[in-house]
Parts: structure tokens; sequence; C-alpha cells
């Protein structure tokens, strides 16, 4: 073998160990514990996720169906977050500036329920690559929302719930991450 591509064939093989190396596995779930808060304490905002991944009485846990809980959370702020936004359009006060941006928003709301259906039928069959990509998108679709506003220089208009759903996306990716979905 050339001595050049020996030492890449050698930096390669590097590069895989150390990648392998360097992603921890996840921490261990004891079982009979209170998988949710033991989730809800590996994301970055712990609090916020006990505070809104809510299991009904009874309801037997596994770290799958916390993340689901999750995702609900997500859907149902995603979904009041359009029904705003779809009010700002209809309020003829609303700046035509605005309008453009608006749009865009609710049309990203729309895409966040179907990457959280996408990132759930992934899980489903163990596919934990399209469900961290599905996962990921929830946050580009919210980081979307806001951006149109940034890009034409307005204040965004749906600020609040822009980073409520950033929040409580993270918290997803977190438990999903901690729970080895991903």
């Amino acid at each position: 073998m050339r001595p050049l591509l020996a030492a890449g064939v050698l930096l390669v093989v590097i590069v895989v160990v150390a990648a392998a190396v360097a992603t921890p596995a996840p921490a261990p779930i004891v079982p009979g514990g209170d998988i949710v808060k033991t989730l809800c304490a590996k994301t970055e905002y712990p609090v916020e996720c006990k505070m809104t991944v809510l299991p009904k009485p009874g309801q037997k846990l596994d770290a799958a169906s916390v993340l689901r809980l999750a995702m609900d959370v997500v859907r149902a702020k995603a979904a009041d977050a359009k029904k705003a936004a779809d009010a700002l359009i209809a309020d003829p006060k609303t700046a035509r500036l605005e309008l453009g941006p608006l749009h865009d928003c609710v049309e990203s709301y729309d895409y966040i329920s179907y990457s959280l259906d996408r990132a759930n039928k992934a899980m489903s069959i163990g596919d934990k690559d399209t469900t961290a990509t599905m996962l990921s998108s929830v946050q580009t679709f919210v980081d979307t929302c806001d951006q149109g506003f940034e890009d034409l220089h307005v204040t965004p208009l749906l600020s609040k719930q822009e980073e409520e759903l950033a929040k409580l996306a993270s918290i997803c990716i977190n438990i999903a991450a901690a729970a080895g979905l991903l």
C-alpha cells in the first residue's frame, strides 16, 4: 500500500473508532421507577418536561410511551399556535408584511404534526435514523416560523408560542436520546 493511501486508511479507521467511542450509550432506566421523572431529568428542561408530560392515572409506561406523550404535547401546542397564527391572519389589524411569515408558520405547524406522525411510525418499527430525522425536523419547522419574521426585520408575532414549541421539541429529542430511541 502506498504511504499516502495507508495514512488515509488509518485516519478513516481512527475517525470511525473515535466516533463509536464518543457516542455514549443511553443511561439505563431503572425498572419500576418513575420513568417520566427519570427521562425528564435527562432533558435540557426537566421542570417543563415534568409539568407537561403527564401520564393518565394507572397508565403503564415505557420509554417509547413517555416519548409519545411528549410528542402529543408538541402536537397540541403546535395546533394552538396554528390557531393563533390563523387568528392573526384573519385580523385586519395585522400588517400586510406580516402575512407571509404567518402563512409560513401555519404551514410549518402542519409539517410539525406530519413529522411527529412519521417519528411515531419510525419508532414503532425501530427505525432510529428516521425517528431522529423527524424529531429534528420538528425543531427546524419551529425555527422556520421565527426566521420568516426575522428575514423581514419585523418582530416575530408568535415568539411566545415558538419559544415554548422549541423547548418541547428539545424535550422530545432529549427523551428519545436518553431512552436509546435515536
